[in-house]
């Protein structure tokens, strides 16, 4: 006699509602998965950026030891090099990381620049104060550096570089003496809106480049959306030490 729990006409698999299911569910973790990549790359990008800005600190301060100065910045023409080469005025105070001059290794695009993980190269900024009893350009020369020094004239304002948390400097001061700083633009470069990312970086043009134009910078709070910019600059009180111990002053 044939069992009738079993018949060899009935068939076995999912429904369609069942298919369905499964599917949805594959979504959801796939996605998850997707999400936590993403995040992971973005979390490595920023710290392998924050890696390079301090070795591009470290580049500035060994430069200005072997040089008694610190390089102007490149141009988008200059190939990676200061513009002016030598220093002095400066062909443009706000401008890109002279790579090249500072004898940095790592990815560069068509004109010779330095790329962050994003694939976007380094802003650089030079404070462009003058001294005031020479009137010579206080970071970007020799003679500059050893008088601000020896005169003791190092002083917030008469553009001196100051680094807020606020696009206006409204609220709080980080550094309103910085000589120099470096700037990566993130991962939002391209489309960045904020005012605070606009106060770093897309103020002017320089070739296909967006570049800051004045000395105000801001570093605040991480923000996907609005501020992902990453900063490093410098202190004059570690520069001026730099240079001691180098022998370049006083």
């Amino acid at each position: 006699m044939m069992n009738k729990a079993f018949s060899p006409d009935k068939q076995f698999g999912f429904s369609l509602v069942e298919m369905a299911m499964v599917l949805m569910i594959l979504g959801i973790l796939l996605s998850g998965v997707l999400v936590a990549v993403g995040d992971s790359t973005d979390s490595i990008r920023i710290s392998n950026a924050r890696t390079q800005l301090e070795s591009i600190g470290e580049a500035l301060y060994g430069f200005a030891q072997a040089n008694g100065r610190l390089p102007c910045p490149a141009t988008n023409t200059s190939d990676g090099e200061e513009a002016p080469l030598g220093g002095g005025a400066c062909t443009n105070n706000f401008g890109l990381l002279p790579n090249v001059t500072l004898g940095l290794f790592g990815a560069i695009n068509e004109d010779g620049l330095l790329l962050d993980p994003w694939q976007n190269p380094y802003r650089y900024a030079v404070s462009p104060y003058t001294t005031v009893g020479g009137g010579v350009r206080a970071f970007t020369t020799t003679a500059g550096m050893q008088e601000l020094f020896n005169d003791n004239e190092l002083a917030a304002g008469a553009n001196m570089i100051r680094v807020c948390n606020i696009n206006d400097c409204s609220d709080i001061t980080l550094s309103d003496t910085v000589p120099a700083i470096v700037v990566s633009m993130g991962d939002n470069w391209a489309t960045s809106i904020s005012v605070n990312e606009t106060e770093n970086s897309i103020e002017a043009t320089m070739g296909a480049y967006n570049v800051p134009n004045d000395i105000t910078f801001v570093d605040t709070e991480y923000n996907e959306d609005s501020f992902d910019d990453e900063l490093h600059w410098l202190s004059p009180h570690i520069l001026f030490s730099r240079l001691i111990q180098a022998g370049q002053l006083p």
